[in-house]
């Protein structure tokens, strides 16, 4: 039973960790706090247009998919900085590639939306 105890406690601290690890990043993360913003207004959009379950499908993965990978960039920028204190062209590389994957995860959404919103003008 204390082992049980131990457990759960351990998963209920890495939880608490997890969730101040988004209320830093949002708080603290000019990038972050942006497409989380966006993210509640394109809920908005999506919300007024009534689409269907399959569409929220996408555009809900679309959504994390962005806010996963700019948490996953703004996090290596932060080792990158404080690691590295001056100017190097291997952590420029190394943040341009994750700065990249968030442009990827964003074309993505944006092809979710033109594609469920042309499917409502056209």
């Amino acid at each position: 039973m204390e082992l049980l105890i131990k457990i759960l406690n351990r998963t209920v601290a890495k939880f608490g960790s997890a969730f101040e690890g988004i209320y830093a990043g949002i708080r603290y993360d000019r990038s972050i706090l942006i497409q989380v913003l966006i993210a509640f207004m394109s809920i908005g959009v999506f919300l007024f247009l009534k689409i269907s379950r399959v569409e929220w499908l996408f555009v809900i993965s679309a959504i994390f998919v962005v806010l996963i990978t700019e948490f996953l960039n703004s996090a290596v920028e932060d080792i990158c900085d404080l690691l590295i204190k001056n100017y190097d062209l291997h952590v420029k590389e190394i943040k341009d590639i994750a700065a990249g994957a968030v442009l990827i995860a964003a074309m993505y959404a944006v092809v979710v939306a033109v594609v469920i919103l042309s499917g409502r003008i056209l």
